[in-house]
């Protein structure tokens, strides 16, 4: 039966769900079969005279889901075969004796996430002679799931014996330069595994002349390209547990070590190559794994901090610090295009900062910045001749700005009350919910009659009203506990669950005289 993925999914059937704890990671993985173990409580098997356990799958996440599997619960797993690559999110609910799922309704809690990746990087990289003597290696590394920790680049030149190892730091795309004494054939070869396990290799040579070669002056080209930025931004990944504070400040200015410079503003020619000091030192970020790439619409939201009136913000709002911006290249000469450069600011253009080159010259362009906060954007394209438009002048607002939260909601779930006299059948819940880019429909409401659930939809997404009155169903339990669930525009999400249950008491205390006693004799 091959290969198995083993993860331990722990399932409450109590709940007839899995539990958060094991979805907050995916699992990646090169194989499209695997098992899906889990535990389950033998008490509360029997009190719900569960029949089976059934495992839904959702892939694409979360949208629709579809039954994958039915067991008895005593084989103690699922075992699941993808129809391919994906990401695949699991949820599993308990049909009991009187032939109903629990959780019931269309609520689907995935219990576990899986990305099937059997695909190979790819490795692409270029190498040129810059100058006589010197050449320069750019590599761009394609994976969803890349691991660029494992990247590995290797040469050979004339007057070198065997292959050396190229000192670069571990990214997904870069470049470096090095000196060649000798005319000759310098070869490159790179590899890089993703976080499936699966390899990547790239191998590349080009004729250099050398520290003693001749060459001949490029023909000069009149046209200057043009670049204009789209109003795409792609999102490679998301991590909702991160707790940062929003920052708005000044941008971080390079410190020791970090070798890129602010944009001057009377910059005219094309500011020489350094390193970007957005990602210089960050290679130790604690990023997630990366997602498959999508493309969300704009949205609009508050921010705060921008000015007097807090206007609306007019850009994008995503909950990762890593996405990608998309370009396009108008107007481009016979000579062709030598570079691509990305310009950033944090306050609105008051100050520029060089961003750093498109290693491989094709949109979109692979971005990361350090924390959250609001960033500015500006292209420039280089003709092969290295005529290009200039550089951003401090001062000048960005054509498109990105907010990066990575912050949850800050949730907190008050009073819960039933009502009184004639509204016994209502429950009044209250909450409290503060963040600076909710969404318009922020809160969703669950009941359950213990806290293990099931969880039960009490009310879809709605606006932040900050109180909601239940009516309870009939029949219902005789104590309930609440959870409130709140998101973000940036798709962040908090929740706040009730500690004690509301007794519910719906019966009217009532007496009757039952009995005459005589009275007390008298003295």
């Amino acid at each position: 039966m091959g290969s198995f993925v083993r993860t331990c999914l722990s399932l409450c059937l109590v709940a007839g769900l899995a539990t958060f704890a094991s979805a907050a990671n995916p699992i990646v993985t090169a194989k499209n079969r695997f098992r899906i173990p889990f535990k389950v409580d033998p008490a509360a098997l029997q009190r719900m005279n569960a029949q089976e356990l059934r495992l839904y799958v959702s892939s694409d996440r979360g949208a629709t889901w579809s039954l994958a599997q039915s067991i008895n619960p005593e084989i103690g797993k699922f075992e699941y075969q993808s129809p391919g690559d994906g990401e695949f999110w699991f949820s599993v609910k308990t049909l009991d004796g009187d032939n109903q799922l629990q959780p019931n309704g269309r609520v689907f809690e995935p219990g576990l996430m899986v990305i099937v990746d059997t695909r190979e990087p790819r490795v692409d990289l270029a190498l040129q002679e810059v100058q006589q003597g010197k050449v320069q290696l750019s590599w761009h590394l394609h994976d969803q799931n890349l691991d660029p920790s494992t990247l590995k680049l290797e040469y050979s030149q004339p007057g070198v014996a065997g292959w050396q190892t190229v000192s670069v730091s571990p990214r997904s795309a870069g470049q470096t330069t090095w000196s060649v004494p000798q005319g000759g054939i310098v070869a490159v070869r790179g590899s890089v595994l993703d976080q499936a396990g699966n390899l990547g290799r790239g191998t590349i040579q080009s004729t250099v002349r050398g520290g003693d070669g001749a060459g001949k002056a490029a023909m000069p080209d009149t046209r200057q390209p043009i670049a204009s930025m789209n109003r795409d931004i792609s999102t490679e990944t998301a991590n909702n547990s991160m707790t940062g504070a929003l920052s708005t400040g000044p941008m971080i200015q390079p410190s020791t070590g970090m070798v890129g410079r602010p944009v001057s503003s009377d910059v005219q020619s094309r500011p020489e190559i350094v390193k970007n000091p957005y990602t210089t030192g960050a290679e130790n970020f604690d990023e997630p794994p990366v997602q498959p790439t999508v493309t969300p619409q704009p949205t609009n939201a508050k921010v705060a901090g921008m000015g007097a009136g807090d206007p609306l913000f007019k850009g994008r709002i995503v909950a990762t610090r890593k996405f990608q911006l998309a370009y396009k290249i108008d107007d481009l000469g016979p000579s062709g295009m030598s570079a691509v450069e990305l310009f950033i600011t944090q306050n609105n253009g008051q100050q520029w900062y060089r961003y750093g080159e498109d290693a491989d010259l094709k949109s979109p362009f692979d971005v990361q910045v350090p924390q959250d906060g609001i960033y500015g954007f500006e292209i420039r394209v280089h003709s092969g001749a290295g005529l290009s438009a200039e550089p951003p002048r401090n001062g000048e607002a960005p054509s498109i700005q990105v907010k990066v939260d990575q912050t949850a909601p800050t949730l907190e779930l008050l009073a819960v009350e039933q009502g009184q006299g004639m509204q016994q059948n209502l429950v009044t819940i209250r909450w409290r919910v503060q963040d600076a880019n909710l969404s318009e429909t922020p809160i969703s409401l669950y009941g359950a009659a213990s806290p293990a659930g099931p969880w039960n939809l009490i009310s879809d997404w709605r606006p932040d009203t900050g109180s909601f009155r239940w009516e309870l169903p009939p029949n219902g339990p005789s104590q309930v506990f609440v959870r409130v669930v709140a998101r973000d525009a940036a798709g962040n999400f908090a929740k706040a669950e009730s500690t004690q249950p509301v007794v519910i008491d719906l019966k009217r205390p009532s007496a009757r005289i039952v009995d005459v006693a005589p009275g007390m004799p008298r003295d």
